[in-house]
């Protein structure tokens, strides 16, 4: 009897990889009818199973990923954290089972981190350390994503690196380390491992793979990050440590030099922490620009913010200017022009796109609107 029913879950699992699959087609409620009847099925012949359990996991896994695209996310915490624990076990003993297991550890970081990337999966937070801020909720299941990613990358590491689709494995969980890291504010750390990630991607696709479109779409993903990334890391602590450690790739030194500038870094300083000639400094600013973009807003009757149109809302390519002299220039314009408003002001610059208030370069506020100082009494 007991044979019999194991064969009967296991011939309902083959149905569902089917339906995974796309053939048939289901609903999204058939889907979780039958997965939820596919995990009951095979619960019971999991213990002391691990090929059982293994699968069992990963049919948890499947229910997640359906309860978190029909936007059920504490339902998809409550199933992933089952298929993390019933993985656990088998990834000890076979390759394959360690693989299920280390991508439920990443899908669990992932519906951990989610209040924490906005629709387009960018850091829903600036990393400024006065901005806006998650609250304390999402920030430790924040950290508990960390956590879980790390976990991921620990069994990725010990699994046979002769193994391409180890190797792959291990790039990709880089991947969304440096994800989670920059949802915390992190974005020196996210750097480091973008720099890691398309490091292992180039070591696992070897020419001619790269040119290959799904590929060379990844690698073309990374380098998109790793440099929005670098436009947020300060200079001290930040690009200069990354150059120290041989994670800043060559071909962006350029870019560094550009943010440092911007950051209003002295040229000698700029030479002198990323290891550079002041002469090969000064090469670059002249012949790089940074466009800049600004918005001007005034306080309206209702007390709402209303951009105001060009040219106090636009952008220009920039070169060997920091954001502060920009913003300056802008500033005393809007001050000294015949059409000033008389109402409350607010402006707010950035490097190459508008974004969060909070995450701009240079942020001014007209005195009539100026915060009251606190009373010295």
């Amino acid at each position: 009897m007991k044979r019999t029913a194991r064969t009967a879950a296991l011939r309902l699992d083959a149905q569902w990889m089917k339906v995974r699959a796309g053939r048939p087609s289901a609903s999204p409620a058939e889907r979780e009818r039958m997965l939820t009847d596919l995990i009951s099925a095979l619960a019971p012949h999991a213990a002391g199973d691990l090929s059982l359990a293994a699968r069992l996991s990963l049919r948890y896994g499947d229910l997640a990923r359906h309860h978190f695209d029909t936007g059920r996310r504490t339902d998809a915490l409550i199933a992933v954290d089952q298929a993390v624990l019933r993985g656990a076990e088998p990834a000890e003993h076979d390759a394959e089972h360690a693989r299920w297991y280390a991508r439920a550890l990443i899908s669990q970081a992932v519906y951990l981190a989610e209040p924490l990337s906005d629709e387009l999966g960018l850091p829903r937070y600036p990393f400024q350390p006065h901005g806006e801020q998650p609250c304390a909720e999402d920030r430790l299941a924040g950290l508990a994503a960390v956590e879980a990613t790390h976990r991921a990358i620990a069994v990725w590491e010990r699994l046979d690196r002769s193994d391409p689709r180890n190797r792959e494995g291990l790039a990709q969980a880089y991947v969304f380390l440096g994800d989670r890291l920059e949802e915390l504010g992190r974005p020196v750390d996210a750097a480091e491992w973008a720099v890691r990630a398309e490091r292992g991607f180039h070591a696992v696709w070897q020419a001619p793979d790269p040119a290959e479109r799904a590929h060379a779409a990844v690698l073309g993903h990374l380098r998109d990050q790793l440099e929005r990334r670098l436009r947020r890391c300060p200079f001290e602590g930040g690009l200069t440590q990354l150059h120290k450690r041989g994670l800043l790739p060559e071909r962006l030194v350029p870019l560094a030099v550009l943010a440092a500038r911007i950051e209003g870094v002295d040229p000698q300083a700029i030479a002198e922490g990323l290891g550079l000639e002041r002469a090969e400094v000064g090469r670059v600013l002249r012949a790089r620009s940074w466009r800049a973009v600004w918005r001007f807003d005034v306080r309206t009757a209702d007390g709402s913010w209303a951009p105001l149109a060009h040219p106090w809302r636009g952008m220009d390519a920039v070169t060997d200017c920091t954001a502060e002299e920009v913003a300056a220039d802008l500033t005393d314009a809007f001050r000294t022009s015949p059409g000033v408003p008389s109402a409350p002001w607010r402006f707010a610059l950035w490097w190459e796109e508008e974004d969060h208030l909070d995450g701009s370069r240079v942020r001014t506020t007209s005195e009539a609107f100026e915060e009251p100082a606190a009373d010295p009494s």
